[in-house]
């Protein structure tokens, strides 16, 4: 069932507050893109006219040094001349840190008098207005001068890395496309290069390393500059020696070694410090210290041995006399302790404590939870975890806009923690121009173990597609499973549904034909991620999957099985640009002479903003020989995309889209690929992209548009 949700998964078109228009109004793509950037300029600006205008740099860059004037709150109170002077201090160390070494600022200021006076500003700085001016207006007008760039570097001297690697600690790799402004000049710059060189070779055990500028040749008429930095990587240091000593009112009570041949690092030491608390704690020691020195450091032939000394002083043994809840006035006490799941009369292991609390916090009920320890008599200590509940009822309209439905306006409410057992309520209404849903989920944590989930949900959707109406209603009731250690969740449910299609426009069916079918059917799912943000992805990988089998034996009217399967990837190339891959695939497969028995609903839609984006949603179906459109029984779908910021929240993004259809799963050999490319826009929100794009068909067939705009909320995949 295609559900709306708001801040859940990525690509589903949340709904956001986007001012309502009348439910019959169906605006045009140019009064779209009219209001998207309107949107955009209402975001950016403050609500009252501006006083301070920045110009010289370009259009972004202009809006970028101003957005940065608001750091100094430049227009709040008096714009006196301590502000203006400041004003133009960080411009121009903006500018000077990013290879405009040759920047100069002019201030035109007018005073409450009327009259306006100027002044300049130029590298070393200087202050230029004088005591006691008060402006009204203020416009810094840069004259960038000219952009100072690495045109070449050379590192000699390397031996632990590569020095062609190396490079990327002075030049970032911008991968597809390199600007000059990526590679800009300045000294401050290259003095954090060279710390950057320095603080890897220090991570492989090189700690005397140092990285000095043997010739920075600059060619001031062109702002080229050719460096050579010389590396002198120093012994390798080596651990030879470690020693733990535990201590009490520093005498010693007992020792260990720790093996030997490790690199010596600060990585390296802080690790052993930590598995040393930690395991200090689990033997009930809370009070734990651990310091280190180095002993002796011997230097021989390219390397110096290090003998490094752990000294430990754990402070008394702390017995866990009790768990107390403060604050959880609403909540079953069995289900903290259970949830805490921590043992009374053993050993205090505070690293056990805290995990106790994350377990707690995973409920999802509870805003905040402090964890503290109070004394309890000699020897022991209760642990107090101090909670502030959160919400309980949660209600929030929803108003958004998808290039398909066009407005769309719903009701999302939510009770969390019924009968104080953490359990939740929520309920959904969402109707738009084309689509009525409505949901109601009801899920018990832990309903079967400490990690199993249930839940039980009633769905309704009525749903006019592209090439026929859609009713949906049904039941579905659920067990999932969230593995930590494995970043995986899975599932399994069981849906009974009523699935009703009116109106088809498919090959071979008549306009006053009506399907309908009861199905039942298991679904297993499994979802594996470790993405950074859910809701605008830059680093990581999703694959997820599911298979549902549907059969008269689950008390439906018809059978098919139906793999799903995902995978998307995000990574950052360079220092600007982010590259993302999406792929899906998908089938139905059934019994020879049943296709009658399984409404349209079944088939897949191919084409839309989270698809091919030359198309509508379900648009990109196969054709018969008279142009009408055939059900797809299978696809393949690829994504490509590269994205690039061009302002604050404003990203640019290139994309190509192909997809694979199939008309019969059975003849894999018979297929149409549809593909487009295009560019769009992205908005970062608090909710997740506004994205207006454009798709261009590169093959359209004569029955296909040239291309389609799209304007629609979240991430597509």
């Amino acid at each position: 069932m295609d559900h709306l949700q708001t801040m859940t998964r990525p690509g589903n078109n949340s709904l956001v507050g986007l001012p309502l228009a009348a439910r019959r109004l169906v605006p045009a793509p140019t009064t779209l893109l009219l209001a998207f950037f309107a949107l955009l300029a209402f975001h950016a600006a403050p609500l009252h006219a501006a006083t301070v205008k920045v110009s010289g740099f370009g259009l972004f860059g202009n809006a970028e040094l101003r957005s940065s004037l608001r750091l100094l709150e430049i227009e709040e109170g008096e714009l006196d001349s301590q502000k203006i002077d400041d004003g133009a201090f960080l411009l121009l160390t903006r500018l000077t840190q990013n290879g405009y070494l040759d920047a100069k600022l002019t201030a035109t200021y007018q005073k409450s008098d009327g009259t306006e006076e100027t002044a300049t500003w130029t590298s070393p700085f200087e202050p230029q207005i004088p005591e006691g001016v008060v402006a009204e207006k203020l416009h810094y007008t840069i004259q960038e001068g000219t952009l100072y760039y690495y045109n070449s570097v050379t590192i000699d001297g390397l031996v632990s890395i590569d020095p062609e690697e190396a490079k990327n600690y002075i030049i970032p790799d911008t991968s597809l496309y390199s600007r000059k402004k990526d590679r800009s000049y300045s000294q401050n710059i290259l003095a954090n290069h060279q710390k950057q060189l320095a603080a890897a070779l220090a991570a492989l055990g090189r700690t005397d390393a140092k990285v000095t500028p043997l010739s920075v040749d600059i060619d001031k008429s062109t702002g080229a500059v050719d460096v050579a930095l010389q590396v002198d990587e120093g012994p390798l240091y080596k651990i030879t020696q470690a020693e733990v000593h535990y201590l009490k009112e520093d005498a010693l009570l007992e020792s260990k070694e720790i093996d030997p041949g490790a690199n010596y690092t600060r990585a390296w030491v802080e690790d052993q410090v930590r598995a040393i608390r930690n395991e200090a704690y689990s033997h009930g020691y809370p009070d734990t210290k651990v310091s280190s020195r180095i002993l002796k450091a011997t230097p021989e032939e390219g390397t110096v041995s290090v003998h490094i000394l752990f000294e430990v002083r754990r402070g008394p043994k702390i017995t866990l006399s009790g768990v107390e809840h403060k604050g959880a006035t609403d909540t079953h006490l069995p289900l903290l302790d259970r949830k805490a799941d921590l043992t009374t009369g053993t050993p205090l292991d505070i690293t056990k404590a805290e995990a106790a609390r994350r377990r707690l916090s995973r409920l999802g009920i509870f805003e905040r939870i402090d964890l503290s320890y109070q004394d309890d008599g000699p020897g022991q200590r209760k642990a107090v975890f101090d909670y502030k509940n959160g919400e309980r009822i949660k209600a929030q309209l929803l108003l958004g806009y998808g290039s398909y439905e066009q407005f769309r306006a719903g009701l999302l409410a939510q009770r969390d923690n019924l009968f104080g057992r953490a359990h939740s309520l929520s309920f959904s209404a969402i109707r738009s121009i084309k689509s009525a849903s409505g949901n109601l989920n009801y899920t018990v944590p832990e309903l079967l173990g400490e990690s199993i989930d249930g839940t039980f949900e009633i769905n309704f959707l009525n749903r006019q597609e592209l090439y026929f109406d859609r009713e949906e209603r049904g039941v579905t009731m659920g067990l999932f499973r969230r593995l930590p250690e494995l970043k995986t969740d899975i599932g399994l449910d069981y849906a009974f549904e009523r699935k009703e299609a009116r109106n088809p426009k498919f090959e071979g069916e008549d306009t006053d034909d009506f399907q309908e079918a009861n199905i039942g059917s298991l679904s297993l799912r499994a979802t594996r991620s470790n993405i950074d943000d859910i809701l605008y992805p830059k680093s990581g990988y999703e694959i997820s999957g599911v298979v549902r089998y549907a059969d008269e034996s689950l008390g439906g009217e018809t059978s098919f099985l139906k793999p799903e399967i995902s995978f998307a990837y995000h990574k950052q190339l360079g220092s600007r640009w982010l590259f993302h891959f999406g792929a899906r695939a998908a089938q139905i497969t059934f019994s020879e002479g049943t296709l009658s028995e399984i409404p349209p609903n079944e088939f897949f839609l191919v084409g839309g903003e989270n698809s091919v984006r030359g198309y509508r949603r379900g648009e990109a179906a196969p054709l018969a020989e008279n142009g009408n459109p055939t059900r797809v029984e299978a696809y393949s779908l690829v994504n490509l995309e590269l994205e690039y910021p061009i302002l604050d929240r404003l990203n640019l993004v290139l994309f190509a889209d192909a997809a694979r259809i199939w008309e019969s799963a059975e003849a894999s050999e018979l297929y149409e690929t549809l593909s487009s490319v295009g560019l769009g826009f992205r908005y970062n929100t608090i909710v997740g992209p506004v994205r207006l794009e454009y798709g261009h068909n590169v093959d359209p067939r004569p029955e296909d548009p040239r291309g389609t705009v799209h304007l629609s909320i979240g991430f597509p995949f």
